[in-house]
């Protein structure tokens, strides 16, 4: 519905009351650029924390290995000294002990992080010395980049996020999920530029010599008329060994994706100053020290010396994280749903979630277990469609925290239906429940299924794992990949 009314008022309409990802105050923007029909091969990254402090690294030919790390390099010192900015000040003593702050990488859409990602696959297993040697900060940075792309898949983190991600979560457009992923076109549904209408912003978005593509390929019409030519007179000065030549090639060179990336930076900053102005979620906070417990276990990791990340997960290590990935999130979407009353009405709507009036209450009803307990029972009339059956737990943002409740009945009454529960938790120790604890007559009051706490599956061991999930003992550890992979991926050619 949303969508629909986006497209019939041609304004953006908010799909959530509150922004459910962090937003740090000093967060790396990275707009990394590759070369069209070259897989890794990188062309240029702008990075920077403030719009107008800003780095412009360009690999002027992307088939040049000492050149690719060369760049790999700059942009790792640039990753790695604001990275350890974070890794200053801790509290806590022993196991408990963890940094108080995260950093954050935006960038400007997904697919800035598959360009991240392939780069600290790249980076991540070179050697510093012998043959091809790289600085000692490009494996560093690989590694630190595979943490941070990994991280970005577990719902509700935040260390490494694109930004039509966070724009697309709050706002609905009328436009299609695969258009929602150009940056331009997005910001002109949300927030088009003064006196021009979102059908003109959106024309001009379209236009890739007016508003460049946010990377990580840039337009083909670029690449032929401008790209292409200003590579080649690089490698003519550089053939020629004139420096003068090579100094103009190279100026000229870096202009032009100057010119290509400029625009996606502004736009950038103008989504971030958006997103700022959207309330936090309540329960950004629990998420926020989740990430400090991530990033310190893995930079704790590091410090120790901890080998770079697989080439491939094992059969366990694959299925121990979907494990982890599906449970973060179930609990993430739970606590979305908690938290925001316009995510709350979509549930609502399917039958997930509840809300109505109270039209009866037993406050003081007991049971007796081990000793009598309270056990109130509350009557909630809804028009609700409901498919929650009896026996499901529930949680309500209505309540104060810690209530607790379990579906009794549902019954039907005319276009209404009456749900039955019984308050299970959060009315305090004693035999009556304490004050407010339990929904008063004529309460208007919402719920929603506790996602509750599940126990982690148990995997088996490395040596019992099943021949047909097995490497052959004596070959290498994963026969589908070569042992160059890595140098097939970057190349060794000048």
């Amino acid at each position: 519905m949303a969508h629909v009314e986006a497209m019939s008022t041609m304004a953006a309409v908010p799909r959530t009351a509150f922004r459910h990802h962090r937003l740090s105050d000093r967060p790396l923007v990275i707009i990394p650029l590759t070369m069209a029909g070259e897989a890794g091969a990188p062309l240029a990254a702008m990075v920077g924390t403030a719009k107008r402090v800003m780095t412009l690294l360009v690999v002027p030919q992307p088939r040049n290995r000492d050149q690719r790390f060369a760049f790999a390099a700059e942009l790792g010192r640039a990753v790695m000294d604001y990275i350890d900015s974070y890794r200053q000040d801790r509290r806590g003593e022993g196991e408990r002990s963890q940094y108080t702050d995260v950093p954050q990488i935006l960038v400007p859409n997904h697919g800035g992080i598959k360009a991240l990602a392939d780069l600290g696959r790249m980076c991540r297993f070179r050697s510093t010395s012998g043959t091809y040697a790289v600085p000692d900060v490009v494996p560093e940075f690989g590694m630190w980049l595979t943490f941070l792309v990994d991280t970005a898949e577990i719902a509700g983190t935040s260390m490494l996020l694109p930004l039509t991600t966070m724009l697309t979560e709050h706002w609905a457009t009328g436009q299609s999920s695969l258009e929602d992923q150009n940056l331009a076109s997005l910001m002109a549904w949300i927030d088009p530029p003064p006196g021009v209408s979102v059908a003109q912003a959106l024309e001009e978005a379209e236009n890739p010599d007016v508003c460049p593509p946010a990377g990580p390929t840039t337009s083909p019409e670029f690449d032929n008329r401008d790209l292409a030519p200003a590579i080649k007179r690089f490698d003519t000065a550089h053939a020629l060994g004139d420096p003068h030549a090579l100094a103009t090639a190279q100026t000229e060179l870096t202009e032009l994706i100057a010119e290509q990336t400029k625009p996606t930076w502004r736009l950038i900053w103008r989504a971030v100053s958006i997103l700022r102005s959207v309330p936090q979620a309540p329960q950004n906070a629990g998420r926020t020290d989740r990430d400090c417990q991530l990033f310190t276990n893995y930079s704790d990791y590091r410090d120790a010396g901890g080998f770079p990340q697989r080439k491939r997960d094992t059969a366990i290590g694959a299925a121990r994280r979907l494990s982890q990935l599906e449970s973060a999130l179930v609990d993430f979407e739970a606590a979305v749903a908690f938290d925001d009353p316009f995510v709350r009405a979509d549930r609502r709507s399917g039958g997930e979630a509840f809300a109505g009036t109270v039209v009866a209450s037993e406050p003081d009803r007991v049971v007796v277990k081990n000793r009598p307990v309270p056990r109130p029972h509350v009557t909630v009339r809804t028009s609700d469609p409901l498919r929650l059956a009896a026996g499901t737990k529930l949680i309500s943002p209505s309540m104060p925290k810690g209530h607790k409740a379990v579906i009794v009945s549902v019954l039907p009454d005319g276009d209404t239906t009456l749900v039955t529960v019984e308050v299970t938790a959060g009315m305090g120790r004693a035999r009556t429940p304490k004050p407010g604890s339990v929904p008063d007559l004529d309460k208007d009051i919402a719920y929603l299924p506790d996602p509750g706490w599940r126990p982690k599956p148990n995997f088996p061991d490395s040596d019992h794992t099943p021949w047909t999930h097995s490497a052959d003992p004596d070959g290498p550890d994963d026969p589908a990949v070569p042992e160059n992979a890595a140098a097939e991926e970057w190349g060794h050619d000048n």
